[in-house]
């Protein structure tokens, strides 16, 4: 019998959610309640992601774009130890040192978003430091460990130049995952650890999304769910390869995380990753670990990226304050 079912094959009260309205809070910016309003152009509950790949990275580039217009970059191309990367950084006396460096891991479900910059430009601008972007292998063509031994490489390379103390890793969603693995794997291989990280909505249980997985999906209360980790159309499947989604090495908030860098957590209300970032971040704290979590209210996965709202900037102010304070620079 299905676990929601009851003896009358109706749906139990206590395991079933009854519909009901959502209205939007009334502490939300106009902005933001016409953001939530909008049906989004992409539902990722049907067909596999990887299939949004064209779309999703053509989006990225148009948000780029507009991004430029807001906060102004230079953008070099390079190669870092075999992996290409963007470099963003400040132009001119924008840039406010030389001796310190970030390193991004993008979102985009480890199976898109190559060559998006949508998470640097901005802190580029707002902490006035170069922010270092890799293209990361992605899945299904290259699952766990390749896009973590690319940030891996990456990073290593950068230690040749700054020191560690003077580095700060961060990413959003996928991009949070492969910077909290990454951290794991800095401390298996004896490696220096950056001065802080930010994981933002990160999917720190492969294995279930939790709570808020099974009241949202990627675009809030839009769209159909998530689609399960044991789907064949799972990017989480496809990505994992055959591991086991509660190892540590992928599922870090299994792991053993003393000596964990500081680390900012973010996420919504709305976030379908909100019980993920949560749990990270009660982890962390538990295992003596200097963490900082903020949720915005009614906020969906990554809102942060929708920069025109007032909750997205706040989202990005707080982020290159963290980062600011972390690598002992006065805010610009």
């Amino acid at each position: 019998m299905n676990d929601f079912l009851d003896a009358t094959g109706e749906c139990d009260p206590g395991l079933c959610l009854p519909a009901r309205p959502m209205p939007l809070p009334g502490s939300l910016s106009q902005e933001a309640r016409d953001f939530l309003l909008t049906p989004p152009a992409v539902d990722f509950s049907i067909g596999p992601m990887w299939d949004y790949r064209k779309t999703i990275d053509g989006q990225f580039a148009q948000l780029a774009d507009l991004q430029r217009d807001v906060w102004p970059v230079d953008v070099e191309e390079a190669d870092i130890n075999d992996v290409r990367v963007h470099i963003v950084s400040p132009p001119g006396d924008a840039l406010r040192s030389s001796e310190h460096i970030l390193l991004n891991l993008h979102g985009g479900g480890f199976v898109m978003g190559s060559g998006s910059l949508i998470e640097a430009i901005p802190i580029a601008r707002l902490t006035g430091l170069a922010v270092v972007v890799p293209d990361y292998r992605l899945a299904p063509e290259h699952p766990f460990p390749a896009g973590l031994d690319d940030a891996v490489k990456v990073y290593a390379r950068l230690l040749e130049d700054y020191a560690p103390e003077k580095i700060i890793v961060y990413g959003s969603s996928a991009g949070a995952a492969i910077t909290l693995q990454m951290i794991l794997r800095l401390k298996e291989l004896a490696m220096p650890l950056p001065a802080a990280i930010g994981a933002f909505s990160p999917p720190s249980d492969l294995s279930d999304f939790g709570d808020s997985g099974r009241l949202y999906s990627l675009n809030g209360i839009w769209g159909g769910l998530h689609i399960a980790v044991d789907d064949p159309l799972s990017e989480i499947r496809a990505y994992l390869g055959g591991v086991d989604p509660k190892d540590p090495r992928v599922s870090p908030v299994y792991a053993d995380l003393a000596g964990f860098p500081p680390t900012l957590l973010l996420s919504g209300s709305r976030d379908l990753l909100l019980s993920s970032t949560t749990r990270m971040h009660l982890a962390l704290r538990s295992a003596g670990a200097d963490a900082e979590l903020a949720i915005f209210e009614a906020m969906p996965h990554c809102h942060w990226f929708a920069f025109h709202m007032p909750e997205a900037q706040l989202a990005l102010e707080q982020m290159a304050e963290f980062f600011s304070r972390r690598l002992g620079l006065p805010r610009g």
